[in-house]
């Protein structure tokens, strides 16, 4: 089937232009929750520090509908975060520090200043997948390199986001100046190392030490994940979905038998276990 490039682009305009005015009610539908007069006494009572941790909450169920198939469930996550975006750009524009456009323009420039082999001069000239990446470190360094010269090379790894993303991040700019390993043989080693020395600390008393070597321990397997190409959180998360998904069988197994989960010994619930795990091919 052939790309007929005129009734996409006329597809995409009617679309955009319905969005417009579906994002324009909804802009209004968040700044009447803020109406200093018939707004929503709680949504008065917010600022950014404390909506903080529902748009992590909300991120992270969106992430997690991400990993299912069920589209509908997405959709409804991916709102939820839209109202942290345009929540936060409500208290923007209450504390006259930009609003909503700022917000739209500001990301819709970035993306475009990001690809110029889409909009730019480098459009239809069919570059690959790697130049493609290295012109989008390229520009990306560019625009962080006066912030950056003047509060530090990681300035833009020091953010409150998970840890694991957080290490992956701070491999990545540490790759850029090749302050790195050179192969995930090398990362191996390392992991290896850290977990010998977590080993030497299991037994001590020194709660600091013990952080302080775990903390080594996630730190070398985030750049593990990194040299071998895996996002270490979808990894972890992957990890956790597997656990709930296999004990989840337990139950039911358990449920088929008459038998409290809860009540099993260890040896029964390692043998359960393995059970479960069968089942799974």
């Amino acid at each position: 089937m052939t790309h007929d490039d005129k009734a996409w682009e006329k597809e995409l305009e009617e679309r955009a232009a319905a969005a417009g005015q579906i994002f324009s009610d909804f802009v209004k539908t968040v700044a009447m929750l803020r109406h200093p007069v018939r707004g929503c006494p709680w949504d008065l009572e917010q600022d950014h520090k404390s909506l903080r941790r529902f748009m992590l909450e909300e991120a992270y169920e969106a992430a997690e509908a991400m990993f299912g198939t069920d589209e509908a469930h997405l959709i409804e996550e991916l709102g939820d975060v839209l109202l942290q975006v345009v929540l936060n750009a409500q208290l923007a524009h209450d504390h006259g520090k930009g609003d909503i456009r700022d917000v739209a323009a500001a990301i819709n420039s970035k993306m475009i200043r990001r690809h110029p082999h889409v909009f730019g001069d480098l459009a239809g000239q069919g570059i690959d997948r790697a130049e493609i990446k290295s012109n989008w470190e390229k520009i990306k360094a560019k625009e962080k390199a006066a912030a950056l010269h003047k509060v530090g090379y990681f300035a833009d790894c020091v953010k409150v986001i998970p840890a694991l993303t957080q290490a992956y991040k701070i491999g990545k700019r540490a790759h850029t100046i090749h302050f790195d390993w050179d192969t995930p043989a090398d990362v191996l080693k390392q992991c290896q190392a850290e977990l010998t020395e977590l080993e030497n600390e299991v037994a001590g008393a020194d709660r600091d030490r013990l952080y302080d070597e775990l903390g080594d321990v996630f730190f070398s397997l985030a750049q593990l994940s990194r040299h071998l190409g895996v996002d270490p959180e979808v990894a972890a998360q992957q990890g956790n979905a597997k656990f709930l998904r296999r004990f989840a069988a337990m139950e039911d197994i358990c449920a088929v038998r008459g038998q409290d989960v809860t009540k099993l010994s260890r040896d029964e619930l390692e043998v359960l276990w393995k059970e479960a795990k069968s089942q799974e091919g």
